[in-house]
């Protein structure tokens, strides 16, 4: 009887692990490249810090056009408000600040610099 309580314990608690595990699931949406140029680098940060980290552009170009999928890093932690940055193949770049990745499914980045959001 003990050792079907322990093992029943133990099936729980392994239970309530995999759920906890498969709600924490790092956030992504998805870019469209509408601006005429090609791009290669997007970066994000959580709203609150300013250091802009490593690339998550999942390809080398992004090429006018185009959509890529974006995955925010998990340990970014569980916040939804995020910036991201763009480059070009020249240098230049853009910010968007504020973004809620909780809520936002498609981004289109415009040639004007400005980009429409649909969640």
């Amino acid at each position: 009887m003990k050792k079907l309580l322990i093992v029943s314990s133990l099936f729980i608690a392994a239970f309530l692990f995999n759920q906890g595990s498969t709600n924490s699931q790092a956030l992504y949406f998805f870019v469209t490249n509408n601006t005429g140029f090609t791009l290669n680098n997007i970066y994000v940060t959580p709203n609150e810090t300013t250091n802009w980290g490593n690339d998550i552009l999942p390809n080398d170009l992004f090429e006018n056009g185009s959509s890529v999928r974006v995955d925010i890093p998990a340990d970014y932690g569980s916040t939804c408000k995020f910036d991201m940055k763009i480059t070009d193949l020249e240098g230049n770049y853009i910010t968007f600040t504020g973004m809620d990745a909780c809520r936002l499914h498609t981004i289109v980045l415009n040639a004007d610099g400005t980009y429409s959001a649909m969640e």
